[in-house]
């Protein structure tokens, strides 16, 4: 049974539901369930509190559920929501990537014993390692500066799965070009973050006795922004929730697939939706947007969705600004005008509560440069960032927010952390290993504790107390290091981020006292 307080948190919130029809329907659904939730519908309170009510009435650990999402900005939201429940990531709880779940609960137990044709142990290349050996294949095949992309790479990899189809072979140069760098990829005992879910998929499709086992541990599994997560994922849920008793429930919505140049198809959610053996629900309520943007947003999309504001009588204004010179000028408009503006429309509003959007990290640069000049300070999401968001990296800021006085009120859980700790070791651990390296984390936490303190010190501790002698004996966490070496340096002295304290190292996914630099990508699915 839950504990009592985690049953009024959850029970409480899931009230709340009974004024919209299409949420309800969703929590109370029994069998394969599919959410088709239009912008701004409380899909993630939705998928929270089914999550909550699935883990107290639907399954008695060791069961328990998966919960797979895009990003690991997605995850992290999602872990918090449930942290607010009195819930936490636990041995009968994954909440994480596709890619995560497949390395960690397909790949590691059962790969081996598959023979699947990669090597073991499992080594992930970090992502200096995987672009060199992309680029040394590339020219060794076409010559220097050749034409090919190694995004369109990554999508014939990850979209095109049977090798020996017509459709591998009709782009000759990127099948040759994939061979070559996975043979390279071998040849350094290494896998890569497509491998993951490729051969994750292949474990699913091709090997029946695999199925009673994922669901034995994991009766139900959720998957989040379905859209947006391509053919593998789709085909191992087919086969899971059809033909290995999984239960599903899936949310997202075809109209925002954004991420067609990685793979993803929003036709596959659609594909699920249309099964009889699946209940379809509609989210039509927005609590985003006010009448007039939910009307625009229908007329850009050409049909009717039957969408509509939650509160009919708010108005809504969208606003032109002519900015004849060009997105330099776009960026200082924001900074001088806007930001200012917002800040004092309504009182208690703070810079965390606001976000510039752009295209990719190139227009990323030029804002930073226009709100480093205002004198804002920022953080920032996109490929040029300092380190990019892994679990580690994650772990690592979430640490920094228990040791900077989230122990006082428990946000985050120091038993959430101590669970994701464990789960970076690849050996399973007994119970008398698992308590003691829980004790050892406690008690260097412990000892870090403090309200100032700068950024790279606590790393640097963190790192020399545990992390550095974990990551020594985890090859499958070569990726991660990487971007936690990235972060340390960042952190250092004459880095990126060098100012940055314990406090906001601990904030950097939502800090009040931080503007929001996102890519359109990367804002999918948080809440500002």
């Amino acid at each position: 049974m839950p504990l009592r307080s985690v049953s009024a948190a959850y029970l409480a919130q899931a009230a709340e539901l009974a004024g919209n029809p299409g949420q309800l329907a969703a929590y109370e659904s029994r069998g394969h369930c599919v959410v088709l939730a239009g912008p701004g519908s409380g899909k993630t309170k939705t998928l929270v509190l089914k999550l909550a009510r699935i883990l107290a009435e639907d399954v008695q650990a060791p069961r328990g559920a998966a919960c797979i999402t895009y990003s690991q900005e997605c995850a992290r939201e999602l872990t918090r929501r449930l942290e607010a429940l009195g819930l936490r990531e636990a041995p009968n709880l994954f909440i994480g990537t596709v890619h995560g779940f497949c390395l960690r609960h397909l790949l590691m137990p059962y790969g081996r014993l598959a023979d699947l044709p990669i090597p073991f142990p499992l080594s992930v290349a970090s992502q200096r390692a995987s672009e060199r050996l992309l680029r040394q294949s590339g020219d060794r095949l076409f010559g220097p500066n050749h034409p090919y992309k190694a995004i369109d790479l990554g999508r014939h990899r990850r979209s095109v799965l049977n090798r020996n189809s017509v459709a591998w072979r009709a782009e000759e140069e990127l099948a040759a070009w994939a061979e070559a760098y996975e043979a390279a990829l071998r040849q350094e005992g290494l896998i890569d973050y497509d491998d993951m879910v490729v051969f994750g998929q292949r474990l699913i499709v091709e090997h029946d006795w695999v199925l009673p086992l994922v669901q034995a541990k994991f009766p139900i599994l959720a998957v989040d922004e379905y859209q947006d997560l391509g053919v593998a994922l789709h085909r191992i849920v087919k086969r899971l929730a059809f033909e290995g008793g999984v239960r599903l429930f899936a949310v997202g919505d075809a109209d925002q697939s954004i991420y067609g140049f990685t793979g993803a198809d929003g036709a596959l959610l659609m594909e699920l939706a249309s099964r009889r053996d699946v209940e379809t629900v509609r989210l039509q309520l927005n609590y985003r947007s006010g009448t007039g943007i939910v009307n625009a947003s229908e007329m850009v999309l050409g049909e009717v969705r039957g969408y509509r504001a939650s509160d009919p009588n708010r108005q809504t204004t969208i606003a032109f600004q002519l900015c004849p010179d060009g997105l330099e000028d776009q960026a200082v408009h924001a900074v001088a005008q806007i930001i200012p503006t917002a800040l004092a429309a309504k009182p208690g509003r703070t810079l965390g509560d606001i976000a510039i959007l752009y295209k990719d990290y190139r227009a990323g640069d030029v804002v930073a440069d226009a709100v480093t000049a205002g004198g804002f300070d920022y953080i920032r999401v996109d490929t040029a960032a300092p380190y990019r968001k892994v679990a580690l990296t994650s772990w690592v800021e979430d640490c920094a927010a228990w040791c900077a006085g989230g122990w006082r009120i428990g946000r985050p859980q120091l038993r959430g952390l101590i669970d994701r700790y464990l789960a970076f070791h690849r050996a399973r651990l007994d119970d008398a290993c698992a308590r003691r390296k829980g004790q050892e984390l406690t008690r260097l936490l412990w000892a870090l504790r403090t309200d100032q303190q700068p950024a790279c010190d606590f790393v640097v501790s963190l790192r020399n107390g545990l992390v550095d002698s974990l990551l020594a004996t985890e090859p499958a966490l070569s990726d991660q290091a990487e971007q936690l070496e990235h972060m340390t340096a960042a952190l250092a002295e004459g880095g990126a981020l060098a100012l940055l304290d314990i406090t906001s190292l601990g904030g950097r996914d939502g800090s009040p006292e931080h503007l929001n630099l996102l890519t359109l990508h990367s804002a999918k699915g948080l809440r500002i």
